[in-house]
Order: C-alpha cells, then structure tokens, then sequence
C-alpha cells in the first residue's frame, strides 16, 4: 500500500494549461498537497493566472527560481542580472503584466523549504548555490551553472552539502533528473511548463508499507492551443522563439 505525500513539480513558466492538466490529474487520484520548486513565471504568457491558480490550492509550498527573482528585480527597480541580459526585454515585459499582489507574494517565498513528514526530511530548492551566495541578490548570480550532461557523480558533487536529506526536489534544468544517492533521493520530474511535446510533467511522492520513498514521474497531455494563441496575440517580447525552443 502507497501512502501519497504530495505531487512535486517545477518550472510552470507562465503555462497555465500546463499547470491545469497536472492539477487535475493529481486531484483525480487524490492528491491534495502541492509543492513547486521555482520558476513559476517567465516564458510563458500567464503570469497572473498562474500564480493565482496556485495560491488557490488547498495545499500550496513554494520556492522562488532564477526567472522569478530576475523578474521581480526589474518590478521593483532592483538589477537585474548581466547573465539574464538576453531575456530582459522579456522580463520586463512579464514585470509588467505582473500585479503588485503576486509581486508580494512572490517576495515572500524562501529560496529553500525544508520539510518533515513520517521520519523524512525533504529539501526543495530551485538548484545548488554558488558557495556563499545562497542569500546573494539575483543580480550575483547565485545559482550554480546547470550541469548541461548530468549524471550520478556529477549530481554527487553538486549536491555533495546537501545529501543529508532523504529527498531532494530541485529544477531549473528542464529535463528529467533521477538518481539516488546514498539514502538520497534527487528528483527533477522535469520542467512542467516546457516540453518538446504537449506534455506536462510532475511528481508524485509517496511512502510505502516498508517505509521507504517511492517517486512515480508523470506526464500528462494537454491543449496547447490557447498558449500559442496568447504567444501571438499579446506579441510577447521573442514569442515566436519562445514557442520554438520550449514548446512543441
């Protein structure tokens, strides 16, 4: 018998159709706790709608990723990081469209959240940080570079100070992370809201009778056709090469 604890995703990028299908596919099998590992916005048109679907939940945790911090830095004026330069116009346009009570919401979320539950003690961050900067402004960069062809000595070193944890939910990387490590698990189900395919990818974690973590990744089809509408209509700052590079 499974005992489920909570459905994990990360990087919705503003896909509001994304976010919806993973939803209610969890809410159909039961799960009513909900935990986000960063980059709810940027990329994507639904800035608004989907941090407001998500503060909407019954159950809702959530840790702040670079494109969030990088945006909210240009919404209140702040600098915004050189690395990011390429997407600022972007950025800035999402800073617009962002409201002034998102903002604060988003202003409030920790960068890490630790959880406890049946004797497991769970680590969620959007991705390592450089040594010492973990409370650096966004504008320093303070997230290691993603390792672009990981694997489990690589994942060893770069989560090397964390592997205390019995579960560590992560993103940032848009692809699919699973490794344990020790008595570690390192998930990243993947981005949610970026996907060559129409597919919306999440996590579900449960415990099992022999109280250890059992991690089933999903994905989940949806209807791109309203987010390629909103793409073209609202002439997004590089729309057409948003589409291109993070979505079918």
């Amino acid at each position: 018998m499974l005992k489920p604890l909570f459905a994990y995703f990360t990087d919705i990028h503003g896909n509001l159709d994304a976010l919806q299908a993973v939803i209610d596919d969890a809410t159909r099998i039961g799960i009513s706790r909900f935990i986000s590992g960063g980059d709810m916005i940027g990329i994507g048109p639904f800035t608004n709608e989907v941090l407001e679907r998500l503060c909407n939940l019954p159950s809702i945790m959530m840790v702040t990723g670079n494109h969030d911090e990088s945006i909210l830095a240009l919404k209140y004026g702040l600098p915004h990081p050189k690395s990011h330069r390429h997407a600022k116009q972007h950025h800035q346009w999402i800073a617009d469209q962002l409201t002034d009570t998102y903002a604060h919401i988003l202003s409030t979320l920790p960068r890490e959240l630790i959880v406890e539950e049946d004797g497991f003690r769970f680590l969620f961050t959007h991705y390592p940080f450089k040594e010492g900067k973990k409370e650096s402004p966004i504008v320093e960069d303070p997230f290691m570079p993603i390792i672009s062809e990981p694997d489990s000595l690589a994942m060893k070193e770069l989560f090397k100070g964390s592997l205390t944890y019995d579960f560590i939910g992560f993103g940032h990387h848009h692809i699919l992370h699973d490794y344990k490590i020790n008595q570690t698990y390192l998930v990243n189900p993947g981005a949610l809201g970026c996907n060559k395919v129409a597919e919306a990818r999440y996590a579900i974690i449960y415990i099992t009778d022999e109280k250890d973590l059992k991690i089933e990744f999903k994905s989940v089809a949806y209807d791109q056709t309203n987010l390629f509408k909103a793409y073209r209509e609202l002439e997004i700052p590089d729309g057409p090469f948003l589409m291109r590079a993070f979505h079918s």
